[in-house]
């Protein structure tokens, strides 16, 4: 019986101990798990990101979403949020919750198909200009707002390099979509000439 008390202490102690550390830990683990931050409000019927709805031009709302996909929202060594790849079924949840999708191909490309309601913001262009520059044709949009970029995918890289260039302008919630256009006609997803 002395036994069996004995292992019952060190298994008590043992998990005050472990919850002691995980509470004092900053990458502790949650105990207690939030709500799925994706989930629609049916009440409501709109659409919906952790109960505020989704709006890309909105400028005046503040709200720390933390880049919405589980990151920590601290800044990285250079200053920004770094973007989060998605998977294409993240990709069609977000643009179903008014996610702003930035088209990061050339003007042509862009013209001839892309993801519906999508912006058109290419690469090379975007890049030649300087801070104050980008900082002013990117007012118009949330800072707090989540941004999904996109190219062509397969082996295409622009999606990455613009995303990063958004994220630096002060955007927390930048994602890249690496499938890009063709993995979303591919699966039959809205499109616009």
């Amino acid at each position: 019986m002395k036994t069996a008390k004995q292992i019952l202490i060190i298994i008590v102690i043992s998990v005050i101990s472990g919850l002691a550390a995980n509470a004092i830990n900053p990458k502790g683990i949650p105990l207690i798990l939030e709500k799925n931050i994706y989930a629609l409000d049916t009440a409501k019927q709109k659409k919906t990101v952790d109960g505020f709805v989704n709006d890309p031009y909105d400028t005046t709302t503040k709200k720390n979403n933390n880049n919405m996909l589980g990151s920590t929202g601290k800044k990285n060594k250079e200053g920004f949020i770094e973007p989060e790849n998605i998977t294409v079924e993240l990709a069609k949840n977000l643009f179903d919750r008014n996610a702003l999708f930035v088209d990061a191909r050339a003007k042509e490309e862009y013209d001839s198909v892309h993801v519906k309601g999508s912006i058109n913001l290419p690469h090379e262009e975007f890049r030649s200009k300087g801070f104050n520059e980008k900082s002013e044709s990117m007012k118009k949009y949330n800072k707090d707002g989540i941004i999904v970029v996109y190219c062509k995918g397969g082996k295409c890289e622009v999606s990455i390099d613009l995303a990063y260039e958004i994220a630096r302008l002060g955007f927390n919630s930048v994602n890249i979509y690496r499938g890009g256009i063709a993995e979303w006609k591919e699966k039959g997803f809205p499109v616009q000439p």
